[in-house]
């Protein structure tokens, strides 16, 4: 079915026999694998819901939002707390030990001074087939009803319609989407038509709207193809608005460690050339 942001869902038919199913069905290491530290594990052996409380969430997909939440976000202290695994092989081990901004990894962080402020980083590429069961992961396990999210991610201007050629675009730009029940008035334009979310932020944000959450979404359409501090700091604005502005302060060692991660980012480009 098509849903509010043009994403299609997979819905499977039920008019097949067990046996057609489950020859069907994906191989179970190819399947999202949400995993808990051992100290979330026993906190919610001793709840009913089975679910993590959540006042504020943000989701950064994607190495330019993540270099942005590692900076001006994540500025309390944040312990690690678990992670989504997609395509486990021998090269993806099921483990929490791997933190460098470099790594594909997609780690929950919650906030030590607010445990309902949780982070959420993905530093990998998630799979259209495999992006439905990522986004129910989430909504499965952490408590949502009541919190404020917000889905950071990048996307090139190959992909953005407008008016203005795109060699006329002033690049880095944001746009946003919103949620019905997200009340609060993004910092930049909202997304035109006929442009529309793609892959995972598509499925989360559909996810969101449906379920009725308090959500928005900001994209950074960029030019570059590697990693660039403009493109980071053209989220910079939304450290002024709900619910960024509620779970921040300033970070006086932003610019160095931005360049940190800038040359991290070089380093690990230049492997691949």
């Amino acid at each position: 079915m098509a849903t509010f942001f043009g994403e299609i869902l997979p819905v499977r038919s039920r008019a097949v026999d067990d046996d057609e199913d489950e020859e069907e069905a994906l191989p179970a290491q190819c399947e999202p694998v949400l995993h808990w530290s051992k100290r979330v594990r026993t906190e919610l052996g001793k709840t009913s819901e089975k679910k993590v409380l959540c006042s504020n969430f943000v989701i950064a997909i994607g190495l330019e939002a993540n270099a942005f939440t590692e900076i001006y976000v994540k500025q309390f202290n944040y312990e690690l707390v678990g992670g989504i695994f997609t395509g486990l092989g021998d090269e993806d081990q099921l483990t929490l030990s791997n933190t460098s901004p470099t790594d594909k990894t997609c780690y929950i962080w919650r906030c030590h001074s607010n445990p309902s402020i949780l982070v959420c980083q993905c530093n990998r590429h998630v799979s259209p087939e495999q992006s439905f069961q990522w986004a129910q992961l989430l909504v499965d396990n952490i408590e949502l009803s009541t919190a404020y999210i917000a889905v950071l991610t990048a996307s090139d201007t190959g992909g953005y319609c407008s008016e203005v050629p795109s060699s006329d675009l002033d690049t880095p730009f944001l746009r946003a989407l919103k949620t019905e029940k997200f009340m609060a008035s993004p910092v930049c334009k909202i997304l035109e038509q006929p442009n529309m979310l793609t892959g995972l932020a598509a499925q989360l944000m559909t996810f969101f709207q449906v379920l009725r959450y308090k959500a928005v979404i900001y994209v950074c359409f960029k030019e570059n193809k590697y990693v660039d501090i403009h493109d980071v700091k053209a989220f910079l604005p939304i450290l002024n608005v709900t619910p960024i502005k509620d779970i921040t302060e300033p970070n006086k060692n932003a610019e160095q460690m931005l360049r940190d991660i800038m040359d991290l980012h070089a380093v690990n480009d230049t492997l691949y050339i």
